[in-house]
């Protein structure tokens, strides 16, 4: 999956809170010896009877919040989970403050960021909301994904409406490979009205790899009406309808834009690449139907049954003359015998092979078979996967024409036409010698004449891209057409 890059980010401290590293030396040991001392004596009062105060629990979160903001090292490695704890204590002091007094409501202002008539955020949410973002930076720098990713979450949780930490808990969520977290944080930023580009992509490719064709269908065409000239967001629902097994609706999508004449050489070169895919959709069918045909072939099993007929035959001739030899030669008579009971034996071995040809036409005969309707569906499928790679030949030379250095164009094209060869050269080593006496010559030399065509689109790929499966090929078709001196130059 495409991962976001996430760049350095900072976020503003709350007023009063100050970088440590900044101050003054003695400033920065006032300071934490003024929040050590908070934290103790704010601990020191749950021990007492204060403990079932409202009032207690709420100064003992605002101890340990300001303890988490500190950015103190010193301070924060000794309670790492301040931020934590500071949300425990406001909790406890709203729940001991049943009457909702104004204990109960401080309290609630550090746990929900809210913004003040005068469209500020109020100093009380500011504060918590920093402190796990800023918990949340330390540990992403520190590579801590996981970590990171909590504090964030928390940070969305305090001000539900912020883009930023939603878009961040996707974004780290993807780097510690929670999933589930990535997919929070970018449905958040995208119900919160977040257009980034790349956040689309992202969560479209979550719902993707769960499989969840309508969320991630929906996804993308929201990214595409934002952005309607991303071409990797285009390029993706390409890729999506691919993936969900959808090749004539992703034709429909790029032919539509092809026609309003606003299309990129890759979009063109795309919907050849679907085409030359939906041609390969039928090898399944057409070799099932070919395979159906031969097994079920009338004339074929005949032939079959007449060639086995010919070879017990072929044994005949030779049981009659060991026979007539033992009658007139009884000196050499047990030899003769034991000659005629092999040849006896090899004679019952090709009746047997005859008898499961006769059950073999038998059984044909009586299954149903239609062989002209397989032949028929045969040519149709064919006609179709011939359609359909002429389609992609033609957006291919499109594309190409408008982009000549394109290198998957040149090496699809390469491909194509090398694939075409090897299948015509199959052909040539699957006949009989009498057939190959006749007809394989031609074929050979179309095979030959295919493999040329491949020649010069790989060699302008090569020239564009030196990649190692193209160098392969190369070499395979300079070995095919005996080009020793290309081999050569090639480095063979």
């Amino acid at each position: 999956m495409k991962k976001i890059t996430l760049a350095l980010f900072a976020i503003l401290m709350t007023a009063g809170a100050a970088n440590a590293q900044q101050m003054d030396k003695l400033m920065i040991e006032a300071n934490r010896k003024t929040i050590s001392e908070a934290v103790k004596k704010a601990d020191a009062a749950v021990l007492k009877k204060d403990s079932i105060k409202a009032k207690t629990w709420l100064v003992r979160g605002e101890a340990y919040l300001d303890l988490a903001n500190s950015q103190d090292s010193v301070l924060t490695k000794t309670e790492p989970l301040a931020a934590y704890k500071a949300v425990e204590f406001f909790k406890k002091a709203i729940a001991l403050d049943a009457k909702d007094g104004g204990v109960a409501s401080l309290a609630k202002k550090y746990l929900l960021l809210t913004v003040g008539k005068d469209g500020k955020p109020e100093q009380e949410g500011q504060k918590t909301f920093s402190a796990f973002m800023n918990a949340g930076i330390v540990k992403y720098q520190a590579k801590d994904f996981s970590g990171a990713v909590k504090d964030l979450k928390m940070a969305s949780e305090i001000s539900p409406k912020d883009t930023t930490a939603a878009m961040y808990t996707g974004v780290i969520g993807q780097l510690a490979k929670d999933d589930a977290s990535a997919k929070l944080g970018f449905e958040k930023f995208i119900d919160l009205g977040g257009k980034d580009p790349a956040i689309v992509y992202a969560l479209a490719q979550i719902y993707r790899a769960e499989n969840n064709e309508e969320k991630a269908l929906a996804t993308i065409e929201k990214g595409i009406a934002l952005h309607p000239n991303n071409k990797d967001l285009k390029s993706e629902k390409i890729n999506m309808l691919l993936a969900f097994k959808k090749v004539d609706l992703a034709i429909k999508e790029l032919e539509t834009a092809i026609a309003k004449g606003t299309s990129s050489p890759q979009e063109i070169l795309n919907l050849g690449i679907l085409y030359e895919n939906k041609a390969q959709e039928f090898a399944p069918e057409i070799r099932s139907l070919k395979e159906s045909i031969t097994d079920n072939s009338v004339d074929l099993i005949n032939k079959k049954i007449q060639a086995q007929k010919d070879k017990v035959a072929a044994f005949d001739e030779e049981i009659k003359r060991l026979s007539d030899k033992i009658k007139k030669d009884p000196k050499t008579a047990t030899a003769s015998k034991k000659s005629l009971a092999q040849v006896k034996a090899s004679q019952d071995e090709q009746k047997a092979e005859l008898a499961k040809l006769n059950e073999e036409a038998a059984k044909q005969a009586s299954n149903g078979v239609n062989v002209e309707d397989l032949k028929k569906k045969l040519a149709e499928a064919e006609a179709k996967q011939k359609a359909a790679k002429a389609s992609a030949l033609g957006y291919y030379v499109k594309s190409l024409e408008l982009d000549p250095n394109n290198y998957d164009v040149n090496f699809n094209l390469g491909v194509m036409n090398f694939n075409e060869a090897v299948e015509i050269k199959k052909q040539v080593d699957s006949m009989d010698m009498n057939t190959y006496k006749t007809e394989g010559k031609k074929v050979e030399e179309l095979a030959e004449k295919k493999f040329k065509e491949a020649l010069p689109y790989f060699e302008k790929a090569y020239s564009i891209k030196q990649e190692d499966d193209l160098k392969a090929s190369l070499r395979s078709l300079y070995q095919i057409l005996k080009m020793e001196d290309k081999l050569k130059a090639l480095g063979e």
